[in-house]
């Protein structure tokens, strides 16, 4: 058996695979736990997907608990009165390993396409925390307010154009940068949240900051002050932990991050051969988003060798990125 460490970095990987509903999983050494965001009959909805992958299993049901033996060495047990799902056996690690993405990816294929009003793809626990709603129109009216050219704007306006222009980036998986000397926990927090609630797209993500901040700040320091935020911060209504161990591992190894000294800030994506930049004199930190403070804004689009050429090359970033 693996350590707990590197069965937690397999779990994540497994965990990263396109879903129709929110899925997380809990390592329990001998077992491990499944959870859903699906409300109703969750598991009907799991046998369907088994019966797709195992045609000529049988299932034994006794007291709301159904059990399916998957494998030799490997139990499955569905409880229809929590909606859990628990993986046991002396092989059920490997079994979880070898087989776990295709449970994930029939799951995918055999739902029906659900619309962004009634999707459950995201986390709906992250997204009320995020306070955000996947809203193209949302999104454009930000950008509209905008004046020509660019103008000064105040905190809490670019604080929600910040967060919505990522979302919407990630939403539809494009190559994302976030380019700051600045960023505090909160921020990051926020950024990890993000990447989290839109998983499956495919998205990428390079944060570029110095080693050291303007006053002396690591980087480092706020990273772990980051990941102690996300093992501690809690639902309002079940009191559970946010983020889990699986979804902060798989956050934290798809954040790629570049160092390099320069004091420009600025948001900036590209899918295919179309660019946006959204550049600003405000930092991603609370003295600027928690303040009454005002500050310059602009946001153009441009064709991706632009943007290559202008924004990030400066920077020390590889076209390969």
């Amino acid at each position: 058996m693996p350590s707990k460490k590197d069965r937690q970095r397999v779990l994540a990987e497994i965990w990263a695979t396109p879903t129709p509903v929110d899925i997380d999983f809990f390592d329990k050494g001998d077992e491990i736990v499944v959870t859903t965001a699906k409300r109703d009959n969750v598991v009907g909805w799991w046998l369907d997907i088994f019966t797709a992958l195992y045609p000529n299993q049988t299932y034994r049901e006794k007291n709301e608990l159904v059990k399916i033996k998957s494998a030799p060495g490997v139990t499955i047990k569905l409880s229809r009165k929590t909606g859990l799902m628990k993986i046991s056996g002396k092989n059920h690690w490997g079994w979880m390993v070898a087989n776990f993405t295709d449970v994930l990816e029939t799951a995918n294929n055999e739902s029906e396409e659900l619309d962004d009003a009634a999707s459950l793809m995201s986390d709906n626990s992250v997204t009320r925390y995020l306070q955000l709603d996947k809203n193209v129109e949302m999104v454009q009216d930000l950008l509209d307010m905008i004046p020509e050219g660019g103008g000064i704007m105040q905190n809490d306006f670019i604080m929600k154009l910040w967060k919505s222009l990522i979302d919407d980036w990630f939403g539809c998986g494009a190559v994302v940068y976030i380019v700051t000397p600045r960023i505090d926990e909160e921020r990051l927090f926020q950024i990890f949240l993000l990447m989290i609630r839109n998983k499956g797209t495919a998205f990428s993500v390079t944060l570029v900051i110095p080693e050291k901040g303007p006053g002396g700040e690591k980087f480092k320091k706020t990273l772990e002050t980051t990941s102690r935020m996300m093992k501690k911060t809690r639902t309002p209504r079940a009191n559970k932990r946010l983020v889990s161990d699986v979804k902060m591992q798989w956050a934290l190894e798809n954040l790629r991050v570049h160092h390099e000294n320069f004091s420009t800030n600025f948001v900036a994506a590209y899918k295919d051969d179309e660019a946006e930049v959204l550049t600003t004199t405000a930092h991603f930190h609370k003295s600027h988003f928690h303040s009454n403070q005002k500050d310059n804004v602009c946001y153009n689009k441009l064709p991706t060798e632009d943007l290559k050429r202008n924004y990030l090359l400066p920077l020390g970033l590889s076209l390969n990125y």
